[in-house]
């Protein structure tokens, strides 16, 4: 019996780290532009996973984008128009 309660208690506590003792994820100090900038320079496979697209596929998106007329607006580059719509 005390052998089924101590595997409720672990299996419990468990539960409790996994779910109410989270980690932040998102902990960059930067913003805007200077965290798009972190992830183009920046480990190859952070772009990846927070964009989903590799740093050469941003480029050529970026590239294409602004051949096609789409400039920086008034407080937000081009790049970082890209980067919120692929997050």
């Amino acid at each position: 019996a005390s052998e089924v309660v101590s595997l409720a208690r672990d299996t419990l506590n468990s539960y409790t780290n996994t779910y109410y003792n989270k980690q932040p994820y998102h902990t960059s100090a930067l913003s805007g532009i200077d965290w798009v900038n972190e992830l183009l320079n920046g480990h190859p496979e952070r772009i990846r996973c927070e964009l989903g697209v590799c740093r050469h596929i941003f480029i050529v998106l970026r590239d294409i984008l602004r051949d096609g007329g789409i400039t920086n607006s008034k407080h937000v580059m081009l790049e970082e128009q890209l980067a919120i719509f692929l997050y």
